[in-house]
């Protein structure tokens, strides 16, 4: 299979891989060399790109109101994808490319809560020129959006503007076909063992650089306790995009990783009416273990350890 494609997220901040869609496979058998052919993709992500300079330059560049770079905060390339696409132009994956990265020495990447504030601050700047008649799915998919100002860049609307470029719902219709801008929160709050005051908190991981294992810890309703549920896919992830995941190492302890497909969780009320139920992950169960902070899964033995309570925290 091959993953080239990638599926841009209600959130604005992270962008999925993707099997390459069936049209797409065939467009391209149609093309010398199909499997080396450029890959058509709605939007472009944490990788070295290339556009022509006078059409770069036509269409304004980067958005220079973005916070970070590319390299650290997805947003200016996305949205740039976004924007190349809308105004009559093609982004696509070149699968056999062979490029040289060049970073600056003695930067330290951000990490931990500015990152997720800096992903935050774009992904509502792009979802505030792109999608002001979807907004109301970007605030369900990122709550704490509702407190968040972003404004316009003058320059990029008169450009868009004189451009004659598409908008959003052709993106979607035309280009991000699997886009789910429609997707319902059922609730965002703190993973609550029932056997204690003890929250799955993230331990300040949530962010790209910020590679980790969340933990049990004492619940406090702050940041890092915050998930989001969604409905659609059975998902829980973070407000920057990340699941909890198998740990590469540790087989049977959960760590984070972005979200895809596959990283769906299960939740089973203990009995009906209740609020307290199972977390189950193809289908072992959460366990919170008082002799340690780490998040298990392990066989589902329906035992009190094992039961959790999503408690609602107000955005």
């Amino acid at each position: 299979k091959q993953w080239y494609q990638r599926r841009v997220r209600g959130d604005f901040v992270t962008a999925s891989p993707i099997e390459i869609p069936e049209h797409e496979q065939k467009r391209r058998q149609l093309l010398p060399y199909p499997d080396a052919s450029p890959v058509r993709t709605p939007v472009l992500q944490f990788l070295p790109w290339a556009a022509g300079r006078d059409r770069f330059l036509e269409l304004g560049g980067l958005d220079e109101g973005m916070l970070g770079t590319a390299a650290e905060v997805p947003g200016d390339v996305l949205e740039l994808s976004i924007r190349w696409w809308a105004c009559h132009g093609e982004v696509v994956y070149l699968p056999c490319s062979k490029v040289a990265f060049v970073s600056l020495l003695g930067t330290p990447p951000l990490s931990g809560h500015l990152l997720a504030e800096n992903q935050l601050f774009n992904s509502r700047r792009t979802a505030t020129r792109w999608s002001s008649q979807y907004m109301k799915y970007y605030q369900e998919a990122v709550p704490k959006s509702r407190y968040q100002s972003a404004s316009h860049s003058t320059k990029l609307e008169e450009i868009i503007s004189s451009q004659s470029c598409q908008s959003m719902s052709w993106f979607i219709n035309n280009i991000a076909v699997d886009w789910n801008y429609g997707n319902k929160l059922i609730r965002h709050g703190a993973i609550k063992s029932t056997q204690g005051d003890a929250c799955v908190d993230t331990m300040g991981h949530d962010g790209r650089y910020s590679p980790g294992r969340p933990e049990f810890y004492s619940c406090h309703g702050g940041y890092s306790q915050r998930w989001v549920y969604l409905s659609s896919n059975n998902q829980i992830r973070t407000e920057t995009g990340k699941c909890l995941t198998s740990d590469q190492f540790w087989h049977d302890v959960l760590t984070l990783d972005y979200c895809k497909d596959g990283n769906q969780w299960r939740w089973e009320p203990v009995s009906q009416g209740s609020s307290a139920g199972y977390l189950i992950y193809k289908d072992l169960c959460l366990e919170y273990r008082s002799e340690n902070h780490l998040l298990f899964y392990v066989e589902c033995k329906q035992t009190a350890n094992q039961q959790f309570i999503f408690e609602v925290i107000p955005p």
